[in-house]
């Protein structure tokens, strides 16, 4: 059953990772990647799903500044909006809308001419395209495992922004072609009934949970770390976010 909370200020416009955000939120970011590349050793491109148990959580920022953090890293990384519901990766990134994942899945686009670039160097975005009828049945599809395939060939990683897990079954299905599982918590919002549900739909599936992101955290009141330079941050598994900027 759908959960009735929301996240009031689900609307609030993202603050893009780059060189002038708040010294803790890079931090924030390095150790996530830093804890995810350690996560997944070997080589080949890694597809990383990143989703949440709830809509508002934040799920959409972490994997846009996921994809930012790991191409300041020099590595290739196309990210890639699954939500194809509720798509914002396009409208967050200023893209106009148009053509993406949907369209190249029912073969009305070549990928080519749908993957498009970003202000950053080594970034590609893959928007959701319209709105169809039938998103699960596309995201469960050959083709979607054939596109894959196929853009896997191209990028060091590949970040899946997808669905809330609790919603409906559009991560569950994506994870069978993912390296791993990134699950945004935030503050204040989802329980441990929620996440905990979450977690037994991906690992039912097989899915391999690489960590969890938690998000909307006050840094003041939640610091495990301060250093001289007056900086704080905590971290859980595969690293923690608090940045107090993103919502989905």
């Amino acid at each position: 059953m759908r959960s009735k909370k929301t996240n009031k200020n689900y609307d609030k416009k993202i603050q893009l990772l780059n060189a002038d955000s708040p010294f803790s939120v890079q931090e924030s970011y390095k150790a996530l990647r830093t804890n995810l590349i350690f996560s997944m050793p070997g080589d080949g491109c890694k597809i990383i799903i990143v989703t949440s148990s709830l809509r508002g959580e934040g799920k959409s920022t972490t994997a846009i500044n996921l994809a930012l953090s790991f191409a300041q890293n020099q590595s290739k990384v196309l990210l890639l909006d699954c939500d194809l519901r509720l798509p914002v990766v396009a409208k967050k990134l200023g893209f106009k809308d148009g053509a993406g994942l949907s369209d190249l899945l029912v073969g009305v686009n070549s990928a080519a001419g749908e993957v498009q670039g970003h202000r950053y160097q080594n970034v590609h975005v893959l928007p959701a395209g319209t709105i169809p009828p039938n998103p699960t049945e596309l995201l469960g599809s050959p083709q979607m495992a054939n596109l894959l395939e196929r853009l896997s060939k191209g990028y060091d990683y590949i970040i899946i922004d997808t669905p809330p897990v609790n919603e409906v079954a559009d991560a569950v299905i994506l994870s069978k072609h993912a390296t791993g599982i990134v699950l945004v918590v935030r503050q204040n919002l989802s329980d441990s009934v929620e996440v905990t549900e979450a977690l037994k739909k991906l690992e039912f599936a097989g899915a391999k949970i690489l960590g969890f992101v938690l998000n909307g955290v006050d840094s003041i009141k939640n610091r495990r770390y301060k250093s001289k330079y007056g900086y704080g941050y905590s971290r859980s598994e595969a690293g923690t976010m608090s940045d107090g900027t993103g919502v989905d």
